[in-house]
């Protein structure tokens, strides 16, 4: 085989087998739960237009994917800041985020692959510095949690979405006091809730009381309308007699028919009660 021919192979080989590598390393791939942009270092830079979800890609060898988790993620963060009064406490907060969908290329471009400790972690310790130091130990300790929470949420929802990041939730997970303070809180809101079962108490004897008054009142109500009529039947009885004599007849015959005794008296056949018949064989 002439030398001419050997070359020409070689050539052909080579050329063919980077072409199959080229081809090879075109392929990337993006994971699940990521989304990627493509970095064209030779046409343009970032390409801020195309996204791209989980699955295989062709792209030119030249080129990078970028790509980044998009999933829910969370941080957990421990200070030691100073609270309204000057006394330095500890507390765990953690910050639930996830970059923002279709705009992972816009992140990338202001914070970069590094914007959680770039943005985030800056964001987020002076937010707790700055909230924890209007209150006091004892409202973050037990009365006021929940209030820091909305005011820091108030806080990321505003600041996160400007950077190309989704804001969750945050949690004040532990706020760490020393141990005499913690005892003296612990006291203080037991105290308290025996001082309002106790104005319950008396609230519920106090109701008690005035119903048993309104009841006796209601009684004593009733008795005088019922003997205000007794004596308005007497009177009228006594004023129908001073017209009508014989009215007291009439009355007593009504009774007799309502069963009230009998005119004929008692033990005899014509009156109530046992009959008594005598000289009967």
């Amino acid at each position: 085989m002439e030398l001419k021919n050997i070359v020409r192979i070689v050539l052909i080989g080579g050329l063919g087998a980077l072409i199959v590598i080229t081809f090879l390393m075109s392929w990337t791939d993006v994971d699940p739960g990521e989304e990627g942009f493509i970095y064209r270092p030779y046409t343009g830079g970032i390409d801020q237009e195309s996204v791209y979800s989980e699955g295989t890609v062709l792209i030119a060898p030249w080129n990078e994917m970028i790509t980044y988790n998009i999933l829910q993620q969370s941080r957990n963060y421990s200070s030691k800041v100073m609270e309204k009064n000057g006394m330095e406490i500890g507390i765990d907060v953690t910050i639930n985020y996830n970059p923002m969908q279709n705009n992972c290329s816009k992140l990338h471009l202001k914070h970069g692959k590094a914007f959680e400790n770039s943005f985030i972690d800056a964001k987020v310790r002076g937010v707790i510095k700055d909230v924890i130091g209007r209150y006091t130990y004892e409202e973050i300790y037990s009365t006021k949690r929940e209030a820091l929470e909305t005011e820091m949420d108030t806080i990321f929802q505003a600041e996160f979405p400007a950077n190309f990041i989704s804001y969750n939730f945050c949690e004040i997970a532990d706020v760490n006091l020393p141990e005499n303070v913690k005892l003296a809180i612990t006291e203080k809101e037991t105290q308290k809730q025996r001082n309002q079962k106790a104005k319950e108490l008396e609230e519920e004897q106090q109701y008690l009381a005035n119903a048993e008054i309104k009841k006796a009142e209601g009684e004593k109500t009733a008795a005088i309308l019922r003997a205000e009529g007794r004596a308005e039947e007497i009177r009228l009885v006594q004023e129908q007699l001073t017209r009508s004599p014989n009215y007291i007849e009439l009355v007593k015959w009504k009774g007799y028919a309502d069963g009230k005794g009998s005119p004929y008296g008692k033990n005899n056949v014509f009156g109530a009660g046992t009959s008594v018949i005598k000289g009967l064989k």
